[in-house]
Order: C-alpha cells, then sequence, then structure tokens
C-alpha cells in the first residue's frame, strides 16, 4: 500500500487545528486490515464539538459523518475499492483516524470493517446522503419507540412529543412524519424553531415553543444532553403512565431519581419509574444498526412531490453552512463554544499526494 500524504483536522486544548499527516498502516500490523477512504463531504456533529471541549464520554470519533470513496482496501472488501460510502461509527475499530481529512485511516478485521462502511445508493445528493448516519440514529429511536410501546401495548395513536430541536430531534420528528406518525417539537429556544420554520424543514404545524403542554402518551427527549432541567420538562409533558424514550446525551452517574439513566441510554434498557405524583416508564436508544441506515438511505431516496413536505428536502434545509477544508478549523473552534443553527458540511475538494 503506497504512502500518502494528507491533511487533516485535528484538535488540542479547546482548539481544531489542520495539520498535515502520513499514513502510518500498510495492512501488515497486527491490529488488523487497513481502509483508507477518501470522504467528500463529512457533517458536524455536537458530539464533534463535545471533543473539542473535553466534554465526550464513551466513544471518541470525531468527523464521524463522512461521506466518502473507498481509495484502498485489503482483498476481502476488494468489491468496496472506488464505492462510495457512509460511516458507521459504531462497529468497533481498532484504529481510525480523524474524518475531517483528506483521508481516513480505518484498521480493524476485515468484518468490522464491512461493518462500518455502508455503500450508498446512486441518485441520493450528496449532501442529503452525508446526513444519513444521524438519520439513521433517529430511524433507530423511533424504530425503538414502536418496539417498546408495542411490548407495553400502548400503539402510537396519539401525538409523540419531542423535546428538543437540534438536528437530532429535528430528524427524529421528520422520520415520525416520514412513517406517517403524529409528533409535535418543542424547544425552548425561539431561534431554532424559526430556522426549521423559515427554511420548511419541517410542517410549521408540528414545531412548538410552549412547554407548558402535558399530557402526551409519548416523549422522546433529544436535547445533547439529558440535564436536569430537560429531564423535568420531558416527564412533565408526560401523562400519568407514559413512556420517555432518552435519545439525549448522559454521562456516567447521571440520574433520574433513582434511575441510572446512562446505563439505561447506552444499555436500551427499558424501567420502570416515579417522580413525585407520577408513574412512568423510561426506555433507552443507542446508536444505529445497518438495517437503520438501510431504512434512512431509503427514506432519503423517496421520491419527492412538488410543493409537499418530504424528509430528503427536509435533510437539505437542514443545511446552513458549507466550509471547505481550510476553513473548518476556525468555525468547529468557535461553534464548540457558542454553538450553531441547522447543519454544518465540510466538503473535502482536494485529494491527498503519495509516493512508493
Amino acid at each position: 500500500m503506497n504512502t500518502h500524504t494528507y491533511q487533516r483536522i485535528d484538535h488540542a486544548d479547546g482548539l481544531a487545528f489542520l495539520t498535515t499527516a502520513q499514513t502510518r498502516y500498510d495492512g501488515s500490523e497486527s491490529e488488523g486490515e487497513t481502509v483508507l477512504l477518501a470522504p467528500r463531504v463529512v457533517g458536524v456533529c455536537r458530539s464533534d464539538l463535545r471533543e473539542i471541549r473535553g466534554e465526550r464520554f464513551g466513544r471518541r470519533d470525531f468527523g464521524h459523518e463522512i461521506l466518502g470513496t473507498v481509495l484502498d482496501a485489503p482483498q476481502a472488501l476488494a468489491d468496496l475499492r472506488g464505492r462510495t460510502v457512509l460511516f458507521d461509527p459504531h462497529p468497533l475499530l481498532r484504529h481510525r483516524t480523524s474524518g475531517f481529512a483528506q483521508l481516513v485511516e480505518l484498521v480493524a478485521e476485515p468484518t468490522q470493517l464491512r461493518a462500518a462502511l455502508v455503500p450508498a445508493p446512486p441518485g441520493v445528493p450528496t449532501e442529503s446522503a452525508v446526513l444519513g448516519e444521524p438519520l439513521a440514529c433517529a430511524v433507530h429511536c423511533v424504530r425503538r419507540l414502536l418496539a417498546v410501546t408495542e411490548d407495553r401495548g400502548t400503539p402510537l395513536s396519539s401525538p409523540v412529543a419531542v423535546v428538543g430541536a437540534g438536528i437530532a430531534g429535528t430528524l427524529i420528528a421528520a422520520t415520525l412524519l416520514a412513517l406517517g406518525y403524529r409528533c409535535t417539537l418543542f424547544n425552548r429556544r425561539a431561534d431554532r424553531i424559526r430556522f426549521l420554520l423559515d427554511r420548511g424543514a419541517l410542517p410549521s404545524k408540528v414545531a412548538e415553543t410552549d412547554l407548558s403542554r402535558t399530557s402526551f402518551e409519548h416523549v422522546i427527549l433529544a436535547t445533547a444532553h439529558a440535564s436536569p432541567g430537560y429531564l423535568d420538562t420531558s416527564v412533565r409533558l408526560l401523562a400519568e403512565g407514559g413512556l420517555l424514550m432518552l435519545f439525549a446525551g448522559t454521562r456516567p452517574g447521571d440520574r433520574l431519581y433513582d434511575l441510572d439513566i446512562d446505563q439505561i441510554r447506552r444499555h436500551e434498557l427499558t424501567q420502570a419509574g416515579a417522580v413525585p405524583g407520577k408513574l412512568f416508564t423510561l426506555a433507552g436508544t443507542y446508536g444505529a444498526t445497518r438495517a437503520d441506515f438501510t431504512e434512512a438511505l431509503t427514506l432519503l431516496s423517496a421520491p419527492t412531490t412538488a410543493g409537499q413536505w418530504s424528509l430528503a428536502d427536509c435533510a437539505h434545509r437542514l443545511i446552513a453552512r458549507r466550509l471547505e477544508l481550510s476553513e473548518a478549523p476556525a468555525y468547529l473552534t468557535a461553534a464548540a463554544t457558542s454553538g450553531y443553527l441547522g447543519k454544518a458540511v465540510v466538503h473535502i475538494t482536494t485529494g491527498p499526494s503519495e509516493r512508493q
């Protein structure tokens, strides 16, 4: 395997910076085989910003929303060479480099590498396809909600409340709508709701800023972090005996009264809970499967009708900023402290150099 010199974004001490690197792995390492992935566009996720701030717990996968081309792969994955793929960050790899780069090195056993590379179907616009990973997580959340409600005998015959109008909450609401379910998307800050409505990302009847409403049988908490305030809001929105689905980020030790919500989320548990004056069920959702990626890409590929809302249109309208690789470090550093509205994507327009 040839050696490549390439540019990538790393981070340290709260700062993102562009650096020059060389490929290290040649496929003969004891860690496993190597895939070289050349990103074409990379989405900025809030977890990337938490990594910059040093607040990420569990996985470290800086720059994981990747749509790219398989530049090189071991013989066991020869059918993927030259293919356009999405990167799935959930399979366990031995090593991977930053995804905000001209080149990404993925090292693992061939079965894990194949699991991490999801072929993109033709015809899906690049900037919609790059949202395949966060949409797959949203699909997984909705499928988990449906499974738990079936087990409880409480079908989704009434609207679902989704708390948090960031990208995750918006895509969860969009998935519910695309599958034919009713929902209301709540957010404390009106600017997020205005952003979605002004861009037509969601139908106007879906978005809401009035958090005083109550009595939803099903609530999904989809904020960046399951803070005590948002947990209280979500429980308050629940009807007696309702189901709270926990998608929001958690940290070891996070609790809702006597419930270990970090364990419930990461291990997708379902437990009965109680707060003063209310009984409820808490269920966790975490990650995505290959089936979720397949469904997400199918939803993004669905034909659209002029003048009607579609999930594909929603995905495209969420993108608020387009960056070149050289512009991204300053943006990532600033966004890590100030936040942002909508989705930012980084386009990789030049490739790595190589030598024998």
